[in-house]
């Protein structure tokens, strides 16, 4: 899931911008503040890639009251971070009030990979036209700097930011903010329209409860180094720089909040929940799409069941929004194909196939044609597992496709999980069984054998392959066990631990 991220917020209370609504645009810093801001602001990127740093945090996001590149600090500090051979991403919300040319070249100078950089760009209606922020934005994009751009969603402002959507190159995401001083419901049409211009809006209308469970991976850190879940928690959780309390509390893994809900995009949209991950990359704070071309999910734990109507809504929204734009949806699953149907039957006509029965039966189609492979097993286990039915109290289940067994499942009561001890004796007991040959899944009730080539993994590589796309265009999800290796096709070696430490949060 998501990896380790930190937010920076910074003492600057000062834009150069003056927008009627917002407070900081009524006043200027002084020469000490903007002093005291910098030395915060380098004491802290020292703290995180100096002497002794803090390794754990793979991305920085600068997420600031006032405007911060604009100071020529931040670009120096930005630049040092993304230096880091552990660090993956650095960047910072603007207002691109500044020359790109200009930015580049000092960030660059600065000894800065740009290839790291993220910006989040705001388009301001009362400060600029769309057509020199458009241009900002294309030409920061042709240097190589991954960034989206957005706007408050103001109803009277919605042909502007129609303008702006046709001014910006596609791959561009433009997203729009709900307005929360707009003191009515959107009606149907502006909602509409706003959904035209940003795909994604419909995150904004959801109401998503707190819950620093999905917390751990990011901390947001003040310019005197206090911290706390996110933007908008309210509850300090110690300091950055302490070595007692705040980074004991830190190593626990325990999160508080003291908020009801997330109500803005730093807030749900830094969650370790899957949608996150699969709509907006590694690190959603940056709010820049992934667009990948295929996903694979599971389908128990990860599409369903959901916790809360709102989590429900907002996976049938992320698979309907994927669905919109052409991604290929596929599940990965240890269901049977038929099970999994009856399972998803709300969705299933958005997705294209999958792999099912832990590996053992890919499936693959279009409006032209279809495929499917499996991975067979001996059918002379069929009889032995048979003859063990009374002795360990199970019914099974045989599934078959022309004419290849491929998955024997071994079904108790629900009140009557499948013990370690009982799998491995059931294991020996069987001749010739053997790793090379056959493995076991064991889900509560279910004790399952496919053959060894059966894999998560194993079945993506052949869908993928099946599309003609790389494991670089793809992305999965799922949160057990059994989805490990398959959620490590996706990653660097680098990563890979991060990922194993994300599937334990889950299940705890």
């Amino acid at each position: 899931m998501s990896r380790p991220v930190v937010l920076y917020r910074g003492s600057l209370k000062s834009c150069n911008y003056r927008c009627s609504y917002c407070p900081f645009s009524k006043r200027r810093a002084s020469e000490i503040e903007l002093q005291e801001d910098r030395e915060r602001w380098l004491r802290f990127v020292d703290s995180l890639v100096g002497e002794n740093p803090r390794r754990q945090y793979k991305a920085l996001m600068v997420a600031p009251y006032g405007e911060a590149l604009i100071h020529p600090w931040y670009l120096e500090g930005m630049a040092r971070a993304s230096r880091a051979a552990w660090m993956d991403a650095v960047g910072a919300q603007t207002n691109l009030s500044f020359s790109p040319e200009d930015f580049c070249s000092h960030f660059r100078q600065s000894g800065g990979r740009v290839g790291k950089l993220r910006l989040w760009a705001t388009f301001h209606p009362e400060m600029v036209e769309e057509e020199e922020f458009a241009e900002k934005c294309k030409r920061l994009w042709e240097a190589g700097i991954s960034l989206c751009a957005g706007s408050v969603g103001v109803p009277e402002n919605i042909p502007r930011l129609r303008r702006l959507r046709k001014l910006l190159p596609r791959d561009i995401y433009l997203w729009v903010n709900k307005m929360d001083g707009l003191r009515r419901p959107y009606t149907e049409a502006e909602r509409q329209e706003f959904l035209k211009i940003d795909p994604f809006f419909w995150r904004e209308l959801l109401t998503v409860y707190a819950d620093p469970a999905q917390c751990r991976q990011r901390m947001f850190v003040e310019s005197d180094g206090k911290w706390r879940v996110c933007n908008i928690g309210k509850t300090m959780e110690g300091s950055w720089y302490g070595q007692e309390s705040g980074q004991r509390r830190e190593d626990k893994g325990k999160r508080e909040c003291g908020r009801v809900r997330c109500s803005c995009y730093l807030a749900y949209g830094g969650r370790n929940h899957w949608t996150n991950e699969i709509l907006f990359g590694p690190y959603p704070v940056f709010r820049i799409p992934g667009r990948v071309k295929a996903v694979f999910l599971d389908i128990e734990g990860t599409l369903m069941p959901c916790r809360n109507e709102t989590e429900e809504e907002g996976i049938l929204q992320t698979i309907r929004t994927l669905a919109e734009e052409k991604t290929k949806l596929f599940f990965a699953t240890t269901l049977p194909f038929e099970d999994a149907r009856r399972r998803c039957k709300k969705i299933w006509q958005l997705f294209d196939g999958g792999v099912f029965a832990g590996g053992a039966h890919m499936f693959w189609r279009n409006k032209d044609q279809s495929r499917q492979h499996v991975y067979p097993i001996d059918s002379r286990y069929l009889s032995q597992v048979k003859a063990l039915e009374k002795e360990y109290g199970f019914r099974l289940l045989t599934y078959q496709k022309g004419g290849d067994l491929y998955k024997l499942t071994l079904l108790r009561p629900h009140g009557r999980p499948w013990r370690e001890d009982e799998e491995e004796r059931l294991f020996l007991s069987l001749k010739p069984a053997s790793p090379k040959e056959i493995r076991w899944i064991r889900e509560k009730n279910c004790l399952q054998i496919v053959a060894s080539q059966a894999r998560k993994e194993n079945g993506i590589r052949m869908i993928c392959e099946w599309l003609g796309i790389s494991l670089k265009e793809a992305a999965a999800a799922g949160d057990s066990a059994e989805d490990q290796e398959m959620l490590k096709l996706f990653l660097t070696p680098e990563q890979e631990s991060d990922s194993i430490d994300s599937v334990t949060d889950n299940n705890n």
